[in-house]
């Protein structure tokens, strides 16, 4: 088995039922005759990239990818009302570099002996929105039910790459909130084989789910031109405040991956982002240099990435927030001044400081389903803020899995 490279938070779940009941030839699993479903759960390597600005990019963080708590479920495909078999478990090598982890789940004999189609559900994270009653008496429809509700990743309550990683602070909630909720279904799959060894798939290969986050991420990166003091043109004091517009946040998403996810109640209060001084935003020769150029989508993140590491862009709003099927618009307010003489120095009080705003958005709607990354560009240069955008997607096409090759998308 080759070695995985980095773990990615879409993993391959690869399974494979190996199934031995007493009944076949007198030997059995084991002294009980108990039969097995054994799941071989992956991360797989980068895949191939699809245009640039709608293509993978790697996490930039463990906590992005960790995961705490993993749940699976085996229905009939001819009956959901309760699961033929129920796993829960918390992961040992999967978070490990090589990012592979095989586990076992008991299923009835009368199962194994008469399989038949089946659907997959897993969960990842669930304590991190509040699901914590999903268990094995969960029925296929209440999965396909379960909402990511108000109270998490959404507007009154902020979650940056911090509000990730677990807390023995029990007045906090974070100890229930570690790592991102995440989630993959594969449904109507034949079992095949036979004695001793059963598989979900066909002859010809095992069948997979990508497991992907339920939440999608926003940040915003800024810069300014270097500023030219020998020049009476307009020049930035600060960025008073971002906010993204409301009515375009559901006020619930699902945690199940949708095929055509649709949604009617949204929170009305925008969201307000913090404001920055302009002796905080980095000065740079040329902000053109952090437009999006066409690159492949990792190349574009490389830049971004390496610029606020190297001090030539500072990130504000780091948030993960509920997927939307809306197209996110909001605004920018910044304060700016101008002098009508050389002589008159930038630091006179006399200067009237003027505020303005920049209007940004979305390409379009749906660039916020789960599991994308959305980079707002904000950067002062000739006299006014200018915004650029770009979204990497998360899953390009919500299927039924199967044997088929899909590309997966991740940040």
């Amino acid at each position: 088995m080759k070695r995985i490279r980095d773990i990615e938070i879409w993993m391959l779940l690869i399974i494979m039922v190996l199934t031995s009941c007493s009944d076949h030839s007198g030997e059995s699993s084991d002294e009980n005759g108990d039969c097995f479903l054994d799941i071989y759960v992956y991360s797989p390597e980068h895949p191939m990239l699809t245009r640039a600005d709608v293509g993978e990019i790697a996490s930039r963080s463990v906590a992005e990818n960790t995961v705490h708590t993993l749940q699976i479920w085996v229905f009939k495909h001819s009956d959901g009302s309760k699961a033929v078999g129920y796993l829960e478990t918390t992961p040992t090598f999967l978070n490990e570099t090589d990012g592979q982890e095989k586990f076992r789940m008991e299923v009835g004999k009368e199962f194994a002996d008469h399989p038949e189609n089946v659907d997959v559900y897993v969960v990842a994270n669930a304590g991190s929105v509040g699901l914590t009653t999903l268990d094995k008496e969960t029925t296929r429809a209440e999965l396909d039910a379960a909402k990511i509700g108000t109270g998490y990743f959404g507007t009154t309550d902020l979650y940056d790459k911090e509000d990730l990683l677990p807390s023995s602070d029990p007045t906090t909630g974070r100890i229930a909130r570690a790592g991102l909720p995440m989630s993959g279904v594969l449904k109507d799959q034949s079992i095949y084989g036979s004695y001793p060894t059963l598989r979900v798939g066909t002859q010809a290969a095992m069948a997979t789910v990508q497991l992907t986050r339920a939440v999608s991420k926003l940040r915003f990166v800024l810069c300014r031109k270097t500023e030219d003091l020998q020049t009476t043109k307009k020049m930035l004091v600060s960025i008073d405040g971002i906010q993204l517009n409301g009515n375009k946040i559901p006020t619930e998403s699902y945690l199940m991956p949708m095929s055509t996810p649709s949604y009617s109640s949204f929170v009305t209060d925008p969201i307000n982002y913090s404001g920055i001084e302009k002796i905080d935003i980095p000065q740079v020769n040329n902000p053109m240099v952090y437009i999006y150029d066409k690159q492949e989508a990792q190349e574009y993140e490389n830049l971004i990435n390496t610029a606020i590491g190297g001090g030539q862009l500072t990130e504000l709003g780091l948030t993960y927030l509920r997927e939307s099927d809306q197209q996110l618009t909001g605004v920018i307010t910044y304060k700016y001044k101008e002098r009508n003489s050389l002589d008159t120095e930038w630091d006179n009080n006399s200067l009237v400081e003027e505020t303005a705003d920049a209007q940004f958005s979305m390409a379009t709607a749906g660039d916020f389903l789960r599991n994308h990354s959305w980079i707002v560009y904000i950067f002062f240069m000739d006299e006014k803020i200018h915004v650029l955008t770009v979204t990497n997607i998360g899953m390009k096409i919500w299927g039924n899995g199967g044997m088929e090759t899909h590309d997966v998308y991740n940040w």
